[in-house]
C-alpha cells in the first residue's frame, strides 16, 4: 500500500513538472521576448553583430538579373484567367524541386509560342480532366 502511494506521489510530482514547463511565459514577473532579444544582442561580439547585419542584408537583396526575371514570371502569371492560375498552383505543388527546375529551364529555351503546350503538358501530367476545383 505504501509503495502504492509513493508511486503516486512520484507520478503526481511528474506531472506538476511537466505540466508547468514553460509556465514563465504566463508570469506577469517573467521577462518579455523583447528584453531577451535584446539581451541576446548585447551578448554579441561587435564582429559578430556585423556579420548578423551583414548576412541579413544579403539574404534581403535580390540581384538586378533575379529580379527581373522574377517580375516577368509574375507579369506572365498573373495575365492567366483566375482558371488556369488555380491549374498552376495545385500543378506546381504537386511537381518535385526537379521537376519545377526542368520545367523552368524548357520554358526559358522555348519559343513564346510553344510555352502554352509546355504548360498544357506539365498540367494533364499532374490533374486530371474533372478533377480541378473551381
Amino acid at each position: 500500500m505504501a509503495a502504492k502511494r509513493l508511486a503516486l506521489a512520484f507520478c503526481a510530482l511528474g506531472f506538476l513538472q511537466t505540466s508547468f514547463a514553460g509556465f514563465e511565459r504566463f508570469w506577469i514577473f517573467s521577462k518579455d521576448a523583447d528584453t531577451q532579444i535584446s539581451e541576446t544582442w548585447d551578448s554579441l561580439s561587435d564582429a559578430e553583430q556585423a556579420a548578423l547585419i551583414k548576412r541579413y542584408q544579403s539574404l534581403k537583396e535580390i540581384p538586378d538579373e533575379q529580379s527581373s526575371a522574377l517580375q516577368q514570371r509574375m507579369d506572365w502569371f498573373t495575365q492567366l484567367p483566375d482558371q488556369e492560375k488555380q491549374k498552376m498552383r495545385e500543378t506546381w505543388q504537386k511537381m518535385s524541386s526537379m521537376e519545377r527546375k526542368d520545367l523552368r529551364t524548357r520554358m526559358l529555351k522555348a519559343a513564346p509560342e510553344d510555352r502554352a503546350a509546355i504548360r498544357e503538358e506539365y498540367i494533364n501530367k499532374y490533374i486530371q480532366p474533372g478533377t480541378a476545383s473551381h
